[in-house]
């Protein structure tokens, strides 16, 4: 399969699919087939109450997500923050380049670098009514990854038709956030902290069957299959607290 023909394959499913994890999947597949080993979304709603934040992440380790949630790095993160005031994208690397970092987030960049997943490239994304997104894509530990300048812009062009289409279906849907109950967000908070099943039941004094029942219950309605993907999904939908993760 051509590369020409990957690229036209995600075309296609932009095109003919109103399912947003079509399309999401059809970004990574594209990206992943050009030799990119991680991608992220992040998408801001101005228009919706409260944390308008979605957030979708594929190909990085499960440590550094559960780090990312549990220590709250999304708040320090500098790399989305310096993608919204640019047009073009810029290397994961370059950003003390590029702008004055507070101590917390030179922190947090040392910490990115000693996790060594590579350098990356971070872009923005735009949409109407002040829809914009982030996209941040990894290229992993192998240099010959590295993209070319011709490839980072086939990216960004995939990266805004992605975007694009997400804010069509979702307006044409107008999804509403997942309901859950108080119950079942306090569980999801506790899984956000990296707590297990075993663990939850004797923090809320519940029988380990009734959390692995609540827990196969969360995962339905925000339409996951792992408890990572769950707390991402949780934190972008607006179901955490973020002044509570990682409290003990």
């Amino acid at each position: 399969m051509s590369l020409d023909k990957k690229f036209y394959d995600f075309i296609n499913i932009c095109q003919q699919s109103n399912d947003v994890r079509d399309v999401w999947m059809g970004l990574v597949d594209f990206l992943f087939c050009r030799g990119m080993k991680m991608v992220s979304y992040h998408h801001y709603d101005p228009q919706l109450a409260g944390d308008a934040t979605m957030i979708y992440a594929e190909g990085f380790p499960k440590d550094w997500v559960n780090t990312y949630i549990a220590q709250k790095l999304y708040r320090i993160d500098p790399i989305p923050g310096l993608a919204a005031t640019r047009s073009s994208p810029f290397r994961w690397s370059e950003i003390r380049k590029l702008t004055k970092l507070l101590e917390d987030e030179d922190k947090y960049m040392k910490d990115l670098e000693a996790a060594e997943l590579g350098d990356g490239l971070a872009m923005r994304v735009f949409g109407p009514s002040q829809r914009t997104g982030y996209v941040g894509i990894g290229f992993g530990s192998d240099v010959r990854s590295t993209p070319s300048a011709l490839d980072i812009l086939e990216f960004q062009c995939a990266a805004q038709i992605a975007h694009l289409r997400y804010c069509e279906i979702t307006t044409e849907e107008r999804e509403e956030r997942p309901t859950l109950s108080a119950r079942e967000r306090e569980i999801l908070q506790w899984i956000a902290r990296g707590k297990s099943n075993s663990v939850i039941a004797e923090i809320l004094d519940l029988s380990p069957h009734t959390v692995d029942t609540m827990l196969r219950r969360i995962f339905e309605k925000l339409e996951v299959s792992d408890r990572t993907t769950a707390a991402i999904r949780g934190l972008g939908a607006g179901l955490l607290n973020y002044e509570r993760l990682g409290r003990d």
